[in-house]
């Protein structure tokens, strides 16, 4: 779309060019008449100049018209458009708009009033936390690197479950010991629904529906969900759902309030 500006210039220009255009055809018709009438008087010849003037008259006039027509035009492609639908108003203010400080194209894209007042102050789900569930986390972690150990609760060496059972009652909080009874007590509940200090089980072993490894949840995203657990082969580490083998053993998430 060509800008306000340059169209007024160039109305202003197209303007001037159509003024000296009919002052040029004035001035022939008013000194062309009276030569004619001179020739005609002179010769005593003859001649449809009747017919002659008044096609010149015609031709002024259709000029004249098509001048005022093409400046109404033109002043009338400068007036701003009116939006007369509420679909129309959507369209032109989804439209891409050119930002005179950079030059770079950004979508305007109209904001629900409802968005301002949450969007900042809603905390996720997955985000939610309590001062004993960041205590019982930040335990777990302290205990990273220690190697494994079955049966286990100290730093010399400790199991899946034991893990957890230190960190909870470092925290001041008592769970079941081993995770099959983890898992007999935590409610059950969706993976989408997890958060941090929540409990993830798996099936390790041979038999893929009975419960034998657990772990606890330290940080969820909508890209991944990360946890701490104490495995046979590296001890305390943290892993995340996205790795295969956790994720084909996992059978299930738990919580304990």
């Amino acid at each position: 779309m060509v800008p306000v500006r340059i169209q007024q210039v160039l109305f202003i220009k197209l303007f001037k060019i159509r003024m000296k255009l009919l002052e040029r055809l004035l001035f022939s018709y008013k000194y062309g008449r009276g030569f004619l009438k001179f020739r005609f008087r002179e010769s005593e010849t003859i001649l449809p100049h009747k017919t002659y003037l008044n096609s010149s008259k015609k031709i002024i006039l259709l000029t004249l018209f098509s001048s005022i027509t093409l400046s109404i035009t033109s002043c009338g492609s400068s007036k701003p458009r009116v939006v007369t639908t509420k679909k129309e108003a959507a369209r032109m203010e989804g439209r891409t708009m050119k930002s005179p400080a950079t030059g770079n194209d950004s979508r305007v894209k109209p904001r629900k009033p409802d968005e301002e007042e949450t969007e900042d102050n809603e905390v996720k789900p997955y985000a939610r936390s309590t001062d004993l569930i960041d205590e019982v986390v930040e335990n777990a972690m302290d205990y990273k690197g220690v190697r494994y150990r079955y049966g286990g609760t100290t730093r010399k060496g400790m199991d899946c479950s034991g893990l957890i059972g230190v960190a909870f009652e470092e925290a001041g909080k008592t769970i079941p010991r081993t995770s099959r009874a983890l898992y007999a007590q935590a409610d059950n509940i969706r993976l989408d629904e997890v958060r941090k200090g929540d409990f993830l089980f798996f099936a390790t072993g041979k038999n893929k529906r009975q419960v034998n490894h657990v772990a606890l949840i330290t940080r969820v995203t909508p890209a991944e969900i990360e946890f701490i657990h104490s495995t046979t082969s590296r001890g305390v580490i943290t892993s995340t759902l996205n790795e295969a083998y956790w994720l084909n053993a996992f059978l299930r998430a738990g919580r304990i309030d």
